[in-house]
């Protein structure tokens, strides 16, 4: 029997709408896609061994970032040495980041980096210019100028008792052209306030090395230095034990440890190593990440500087020169504009390849 059209018409009417239903019903379903993999970041330093310093502060610069980006993020050691370039290629083979911030890595990294052209590097501390590397340095000399200033003003004063040697010491842990850079700046400030002022300079060869630190130490107050800066790593925790005992005063490093022996640290001398590290891993998370790029941290963008005194002056009791406080904010804001210029020792680029 043959069905008019209007009807054949009205009865596929509802199996047409049936199917525009199912259709759509198709389409609300909720697809399943492959999140991407987190970005593989790792930290790679020369020694694990916590300083309360500049390895602690990397460290946390690297946690708060893989917090705010959710990467996956890691912290390696390669020990200077024979087998340091072979951890190196490693890591870089398993990464899409891979961060160094210690002196004989900025080595490892210009001489390998063109090896993996896929992984993104950050180098922290010094310039290396390449196509796959975003480096921060730092202008650490202002910090350690002012921190030489603070210290000459009080051991020439007679609030705590005059130094007559004139004498200030500096405790290296190895010679490297950061620490160099801050020694040179530290002496600058010194003979700012007194220009015979001496600085009595030691070498520990590890920042490691905690037995040679104290010996150190010691020498250096044994030839009359009263306020020491402590650029020893790890070691330096072992010289605090000597200064304290000598009655003398400490200067930290990197981090702030005017806490870790009250009374006892003057003031510190800050480097924002977290900062540079979450800049770098945040660069590459948020797709914007800077090839040959090298950003320098200075007073004036708060990536260097002292400690306020604080701690030390809650400790010690009224030991501080009445001018103190307003002449380092005068000279702070010299350097912040330019009026005070102080030289880099570090090779601010290691090479210029792209």
């Amino acid at each position: 029997m043959r069905i008019p059209f209007p009807m054949l018409h009205r009865r596929l009417r509802p199996i047409a709408l049936m199917a525009a239903l199912c259709a759509f019903c198709l389409c609300l379903a909720p697809i399943r896609l492959t999140a991407a993999p987190p970005l593989r970041v790792c930290l790679l330093l020369e020694s694990d061994v916590p300083d309360k310093g500049w390895h602690d502060l990397l460290r946390e610069g690297l946690a708060r970032a893989a917090r705010e980006h959710h990467v996956a993020a890691r912290v390696a050691v390669a020990p200077a040495g024979p087998g340091q370039q072979d951890i190196f290629r490693q890591e870089a083979a398993n990464a899409d980041l891979l961060i160094v911030a210690d002196d004989s890595l900025h080595e490892v990294l210009r001489n390998n980096a063109a090896a993996f052209p896929r992984v993104r590097f950050g180098c922290i501390d010094i310039g290396v210019r390449a196509a796959n590397i975003m480096s921060v340095s730092f202008a650490d000399e202002q910090a350690a100028f002012l921190a030489g200033v603070a210290a000459a003003m009080l051991t020439t004063s007679d609030s705590r008792g005059m130094n007559p040697q004139k004498t200030l010491g500096w405790l290296s842990g190895q010679e490297t052209g950061p620490i160099v850079t801050m020694l040179n700046g530290f002496l600058e400030g010194a003979r700012l306030v007194d220009p015979q002022m001496r600085i009595v300079h030691r070498t520990v060869g590890s920042f490691e090395d905690a037995e040679g630190a104290r010996a150190r130490c010691r020498e250096i107050l044994d030839e009359g230095a009263d306020i020491v800066v402590l650029a020893a790593g790890s070691a330096g925790l072992a010289a605090l034990d000597v200064l304290a005992e000598r009655e003398a005063l400490a200067i930290g490093m990197a981090a702030d440890q005017d806490n870790l022996r009250p009374g006892v640290v003057l003031t510190s001398i800050l480097k924002q190593g977290d900062r540079a590290v979450a800049e770098i891993v945040g660069s590459l998370a948020q797709g914007r990440f800077q090839g040959a790029e090298i950003l320098t941290y200075d007073l004036s963008g708060k990536g260097v500087g002292i400690t306020d005194f604080g701690p030390f002056a809650h400790s010690a009791g009224n030991r501080l020169p009445p001018r103190l406080t307003s002449r380092i904010a005068e000279l702070k804001g010299e350097l912040e504009r330019g009026n005070i210029r102080l030289p880099s020792l570090r090779q601010r680029t290691l090479c210029n390849c792209r």
